[in-house]
């Protein structure tokens, strides 16, 4: 269900290609300082990412999980998106 009370969009991109947009109620990440979760209307962030497992949790009761290397995790407005190098 896009656009639900608990969601927010996100788009997962690499140089070269976007690999996921849609829309998530949870993103867990692996920041260089530690794991972090995100969830809608968490507050603007910018955050370097290190390699590791990236887990979302969809509207609809679904995740996907996947591996990145190092990028970063920008959010506001409910809008976010991770950049990465290499993503599987």
């Amino acid at each position: 269900m896009a656009g639900s009370d608990k969601s927010f969009t996100i788009e997962i991109v690499t140089p070269q290609k976007q690999f996921f947009a849609g829309e998530a109620t949870s993103i867990l990440a692996p920041g260089r300082d530690g794991l972090f979760q995100v969830l809608k209307n968490h507050a603007p962030l910018v955050a370097a990412l290190k390699g590791g497992t990236v887990k979302l949790e969809l509207p609809e009761n679904g995740e996907k999980k996947f591996t990145i290397a190092d990028g970063f995790f920008e959010i506001s407005d409910n809008k976010a998106i991770l950049l990465t190098e290499e993503i599987s």
